[in-house]
Parts: C-alpha cells; structure tokens; sequence
C-alpha cells in the first residue's frame, strides 16, 4: 500500500465534511475518490458518528464480530444521576 493509499483528507465545511482519498480501480490505474458527510439539523451528533466510522473505515479500524477486540463507536446519553 503507498503512502497515497494511507491518506486521507478531511475538510470541514459549512454543513459537514468531505473525505478523499486516492484509491485503485480494477484495471490498477489509481484516482481521487471524494464523499461528502451532510449535516442533519435533526441530529447534530450523527454526522461526527458518520466521519468516525469513515476514517475508522478507511485504515481498517472497525475489525469484524470475529475479532477479539474491535472499535466501537458508541453515543451515550447524558447522566442525570
């Protein structure tokens, strides 16, 4: 995997994120991939959730229910108590 393959960019913008990447096509040439993270006014965490789980995603973070440990990505609700 090349250095290219490793990076990733993030740029915040007005309503949410864009992620890219360089990644290889079936025919081995490589391009910029791009995906956009919208904002939900509705939900203000989920799109943080969403670029945690891109980034987790894109260096294989997550693992699978088969590994002995695996990332989670988890909201909690606030403790009153």
């Amino acid at each position: 995997m090349s250095a290219d393959e490793r990076k990733l960019e993030i740029v915040e913008g007005v309503n949410g994120y864009k992620l890219r990447w360089r990644g290889c096509l079936d025919d081995g040439s490589k391009r910029w991939f791009e995906a956009y993270i919208v904002d939900d006014e509705a939900d203000k965490l989920k799109s943080g959730e969403e670029l945690l789980w891109g980034v987790a995603d894109h260096f294989s973070l997550g693992g699978s229910k088969h590994d002995p440990e695996r990332l989670k990505i988890v909201r909690e609700k606030r403790d009153d108590g």
